[in-house]
């Protein structure tokens, strides 16, 4: 039996919104555009001298440019995400501005709110299917506990800031993201992986430029500290944790663009993924190492197009030998960075539930916060486990690190049940997208999903989060136009050779897999 895709899609590329060739000439994205404008909002940033002057000026010009062109901003956004952290670190004078902390941050989320908005209008609610139904819950609930009676007012709608906004980035991808523009953002994510990683190797082999010393001790971060004068790197973002975050979904970008279409030339491609990699072990976060190797397996098992038993045998495979290679071929230490880094890795590594790993903290604290869900069903609020708790005076700031906790300190028992319902079609989505478009962005929806695993709403990770709803988003809309028949008959033995899918001098209509 044969399916072909070319009743619903013709001979035009696949779009999620409506007229979305209308954004740009031909429907297409410049990039002379992105790099442009974003080096332009860097500098205006740079001359502004502190953070008040920067909004007052960059806003309207980012405003502008969102309501005209969305995509155009669209593929600016993580550009500017990523340089987030330096820019704040490069202009100074506005990190005690008492009415927010910082308003540079507020820059992201405007654009964003304007993307969802222009979304709507393109039928971002449109064609809905369950995982939209349950993100449309998921909103909404955000939007309820703001107001919770048990929180500041300031603490749930600054909550919001970190936990619905990024959530909206799921609606811009169901109509604004296409086949085009969705590559070109696989491939900006792993150039700027690599960007950061070289600058993160700079600061933990050279050694911290001023303005990052002054950050540190501005800000007070001890977090950074392994002992004997090491230092882990933070690379251009506020926190190690992002920088983590990020080269982690770096990895999975390198290696979902290995596929022949996609790669560059493959030693320059190699030595991209190497050095990532590299800079990605040596930040010393073992949660996004383990995190990173089960994503490959569950991206590898998605190739194969293995059955549920066997993406579990592939995620926890992978896992393992993870575990008895560190455990076999450890750092014995020593007094260099390089060494101390590798053992305080490999220590977490070969015994992860050891004295010197804190993944059992990590655990204790997310059973602590489920055990909150169900002792108050109703919650705390939006806020109650976000940053925005601390800076208004919330009175139970119990953050866990991970979702499951957060969704329970939060939201109690209806967060938890929404959030659980969340996690079993999201998961479904993205792999069932993967086995069917076997390309780079279902791989990179598939492997950012994995790699962030439980840390989906975790509004801290400003360059990460947001970009996973997005993704998320942009695979639930393209099965959204599918039937289930057709996606059992596509992921069983048929891909779609459309435009976007065929091989050079391929005819049109479907290939079967040997």
């Amino acid at each position: 039996m044969s399916f072909t895709l070319d009743d619903r899609v013709g001979d035009a590329p696949v779009t999620t919104g409506h007229d979305a060739e209308r954004d740009t000439p031909k429907g297409r994205s410049a990039w002379s555009l992105v790099v442009g404008g974003t080096a332009a909002c860097l500098g205006v940033a740079l001359a502004a001298g502190t953070h008040v002057g920067l909004v007052l000026i960059v806003l309207p010009v980012v405003v502008l440019i969102t309501w005209q062109t969305p995509r155009t901003m669209l593929g600016m956004l993580p550009i500017w995400m990523v340089m987030l952290g330096l820019v704040r670190r490069l202009t100074p004078g506005g990190g005690n501005v008492t009415f927010s902390g910082d308003p540079v941050l507020i820059i992201g989320p405007v654009v964003i709110i304007l993307l969802f908005l222009t979304a709507v209008g393109r039928g971002a609610f449109e064609n809905r299917t369950r995982l939209s139904t349950v993100v449309g819950a998921f909103c909404a609930l955000a939007l309820v506990e703001a107001l919770n009676p048990g929180e500041r007012l300031l603490s749930g709608l600054g909550g919001l800031l970190f936990i619905l906004v990024p959530m909206l980035a799921f609606w811009i991808g169901r109509a604004l993201l296409d086949e085009e523009l969705a590559l070109q953002i696989v491939k900006t994510v792993a150039a700027l992986s690599l960007f950061a990683a070289i600058y993160g190797l700079f600061q933990q082999f050279h050694g911290l430029p001023s303005w990052d010393r002054a950050w540190i001790s501005t800000k007070g971060y001890q977090a950074l500290s392994l002992g004997s004068g090491v230092i882990r790197a933070f690379g251009t973002f506020s926190s190690a944790e992002e920088y983590a975050a990020f080269l982690s979904i770096g990895v999975i970008a390198w290696l979902a663009l290995a596929g022949k279409k996609t790669r560059m030339f493959p030693p320059l491609h190699l030595a991209g993924t190497v050095t990532v990699g590299v800079a990605l072990w040596f930040e010393s976060e073992r949660t996004a190492i383990f995190l990173v190797v089960l994503a490959m397996g569950v991206m590898l098992a998605s190739r194969l197009r293995l059955r549920p038993y066997g993406v579990l045998a592939g995620g926890v495979g992978a896992v393992l030998l993870l575990i008895f290679l560190g455990s076999h071929f450890g750092s014995s230490g020593g007094g260099s960075a390089s060494n101390v880094l590798s053992t305080h890795q490999f220590k977490g590594i070969s015994h992860p539930f050891g004295q010197g790993s804190s993944l059992p903290g990590h655990i204790k604290a997310t059973r602590i916060g489920i055990l909150q869900g169900f002792r108050h069903p109703l919650g705390h609020g939006t806020g109650a486990a976000t940053l925005a708790a601390n800076r208004y005076g919330h009175s139970r700031t119990v953050g866990t690190e991970f979702d499951p906790g957060n969704m329970g300190i939060a939201f109690g028992i209806f967060g938890l049940a929404v959030y659980v319902a969340f996690c079993w079609n999201a998961i479904q989505t993205v792999y069932r997208a993967a086995v069917i478009r076997r390309d780079a962005i279902g791989l990179f929806a598939l492997g950012v999903l994995m790699a962030t695993l439980f840390q989906w709403t975790n509004g801290d990770l400003y360059s990460v989060c947001w970009l996973i709803w997005l993704f998320v988003g942009y695979v639930d809309a393209y099965l959204g136009r599918m039937s289930r028949e057709q996606q059992r008959e596509l992921s069983a033995v048929e891909v779609p050779t459309g435009p976007e899918w065929r091989r050079p001098g391929e005819a049109r209509g479907t290939r079967t897999l040997a």
